[in-house]
């Protein structure tokens, strides 16, 4: 009697739990492929296979499916990354151009605000694991809120450090083509060309340049310098798969409300 009720409750409650224990199998796997851009890749179509199965059980079988295939997949990324040809480099794609006035005496945060988002930002583009790293992190705000300080900031300190950052002014690389069209050819190198880049930093964004950068998935962290409010040379709205985001214009006007009164 306890056999023929017990038995099919913990069936049904294993069932219940399939779906959940298989995307969590899923993303696991995905995090194992050793390469950021395939395994945010194979995390969604894997997902989105998952989705569209019917039953409970068929959700962890299949990934079960997808770990047994991890050292087939593993060694096919290896083989492809070893076959591709070296390509033009990120300079000769995206030629870069530092603002006239980066100086050699160096960037200065005058505000708290400013130290407060550099920091924030620094943390998260350091960040040991992929998914947060590589990502697109915006910093947005009116003009003269600093944002152009904290990207000269952490540029330096960067460089300083060793690392590769690239600097691009997103007119010079969208020019005046609407909508700016990415070929796959172009995709491709420009992927392969960023995989050593250790920040990449596009300034004067407009929505157009956001686009396409969700599309590019680059292997790299992106940090977006960008006015709001949809107007011309401004981003109407910030990505929900976006990483770090700040904005200078409420983080300014909070520090300065907390700033002690002097008179």
């Amino acid at each position: 009697m306890a056999t023929a009720v017990i038995l099919p409750l913990l069936l049904a409650e294993f069932g219940d739990w399939c779906p959940w224990l298989a995307k969590r199998l899923t993303r696991w796997t995905a995090r194992r492929l050793g390469d950021a851009q395939a395994t945010e890749r194979y995390s969604e179509e894997w997902l989105a296979e998952l989705a569209a199965l019917p039953g409970k059980l068929s959700h962890l079988l299949t990934a079960a499916s997808y770990l047994m295939a991890l050292p087939r997949i593993r060694w096919s990324l290896r083989e492809a990354r070893r076959a591709t040809p070296a390509g033009p480099s990120l300079t000769e794609l995206l030629p870069t151009r530092h603002p006239l006035y980066w100086n050699s005496r160096g960037a200065i945060m005058s505000w708290a605000h400013q130290a407060e988002a550099a920091y924030y930002l620094l943390r998260v583009i350091l960040d040991e694991d992929p998914e947060i790293r590589n990502r697109l992190h915006f910093l947005v705000g009116p003009v003269g809120y600093g944002k152009t300080t904290v990207a000269h900031w952490l540029h330096e300190n960067f460089v300083r450090d060793g690392k590769n950052v690239h600097y691009i002014w997103a007119s010079d690389w969208a020019h005046s083509v609407r909508p700016l069209h990415v070929s796959a050819q172009m995709r491709d190198r420009l992927v392969y060309a960023s995989r050593e880049i250790d920040l990449l930093v596009v300034d004067e964004a407009d929505s157009v340049t956001v686009e396409a950068l969700q599309a590019l998935r680059l292997p790299c962290p992106v940090l977006v310098l960008a006015r709001t409010g949809g107007q011309l040379g401004e981003i109407s709205h910030i990505p929900a798969s976006a990483g770090a985001v700040v904005d200078m214009e409420p983080i300014l006007e909070t520090w300065r409300r907390a700033r002690p009164s002097t008179s």
